[in-house]
């Protein structure tokens, strides 16, 4: 089946790979849309992140994806061939301690679509365990149900960030998982809510997706701004979604003595030095996010209803040949773009 191939470091080319086997359990998906994740951006740029590694190329990519299934398994009883399915990218083992305690996404055996040594979604056909194929509703498309795996993400973060009705919130960058994140705070609640994010198109997108305001990081000191829209209180609680280190010094700054800091981001340094006195002395509860953990059921639910807006994240589109394309206009936050999409 045609893929596309990571060659090497900062090389993306069609070609071909084996079709999938799918097992008794598994519905065979033909991938109608992948999202360009920024992970897959650091992989094709360094050919790792952190110690997830590239050992052997050609490599297929991405997770971010929706399919139509082809055929099903004997066993498979939810989904049927023609369905429209968000394909979960994380498949646990189910037997080790996280497993078995709830919490799969820390799961010590996952085998994550695209990440080393799992090949991806950049492809034309998947084999997907079936609990992990969610059935898409009529009111969404592929496309909706590609950024469903990015939604997810954004609804356990506000499950971590345990929002309240009221409750007011900073999302420090204002990509689609800060985006995401800031439609899942107010799906939950949030009162007044403030956006940090240096590229005009996504301040833009954050306010209409509700944002009470969004901040530049480039020309205006954010901290103040947030403490004054706050009355110099602070909000109650803040999502670092930028993956930068100044965006993760500003956490202790903006929140309220007693608040919640939610790590979303991923720095590309490991080591990054924080305010771990302004941590304490404002007696911060300080939660890290690991993917998303019984979330897509419920991300379906809120994009099916129009409390998230999906469609305000995709912003190009791209066919499986241009990949390399696709990614090079991510790397360069070119043409105000938020998310891009591959078709297959």
């Amino acid at each position: 089946m045609r893929a596309g191939l990571l060659t090497a470091i900062r090389e993306v080319q069609p070609g071909e790979v084996p079709d999938p086997v799918p097992g008794p359990r598994d519905a065979l998906v033909a991938v109608r849309s992948v999202g360009v994740c920024g992970s897959d951006v650091h992989y094709y740029l360094r050919g790792c992140i952190g110690s997830q590694v590239v050992k052997e190329f050609p490599f297929v990519l991405g997770h971010e994806a929706a399919g139509e299934v082809v055929s099903v398994g004997s066993e498979v009883q939810r989904v049927r061939p023609g369905d429209r399915v968000a394909i979960e990218p994380g498949i646990p083992c189910g037997a080790c301690e996280p497993c078995v305690t709830g919490w799969y996404n820390l799961c010590r055996h996952m085998r994550y679509l695209g990440t080393p040594p799992v090949h991806g979604a950049y492809c034309e056909y998947l084999a997907v365990p079936e609990p992990f194929a969610h059935p898409l509703p009529p009111e969404l498309s592929f496309e909706d149900g590609a950024m469903v795996e990015i939604l997810a993400i954004g609804v356990y973060a506000a499950d971590l960030g345990e929002v309240r009705p009221g409750q007011t919130v900073a999302v420090l960058g204002g990509g689609s998982v800060g985006l995401v994140t800031l439609q899942s705070a107010l799906a939950a609640g949030a009162g007044p809510t403030f956006v940090t994010e240096p590229l005009a198109p996504r301040r833009q997108a954050a306010l209409r997706s509700g944002a009470t305001a969004a901040f530049d990081p480039r020309s205006q000191d954010v901290v103040a701004a947030i403490l004054d829209a706050t009355g110099g209180r602070g909000v109650d609680m803040a999502f670092e979604a930028a993956g930068a280190v100044e965006s993760h010094q500003q956490l202790a700054d903006v929140v309220r003595p007693g608040g919640i800091v939610v790590l979303i981001g991923s720095c590309a340094d490991d080591l990054v030095p924080l305010p771990l006195a302004s941590f304490r002395r404002k007696g911060l509860t300080v939660k890290f996010l690991r993917r998303f953990c019984h979330t897509y059921p419920r991300a379906i639910e809120l994009a099916r209803t129009g409390k998230v807006d999906l469609r305000l994240l995709v912003t190009h589109r791209y066919p499986l040949a241009a990949l390399g394309d696709a990614f090079r206009l991510v790397e360069e936050y070119a043409d105000g773009v938020i998310k891009a999409v591959v078709a297959p």
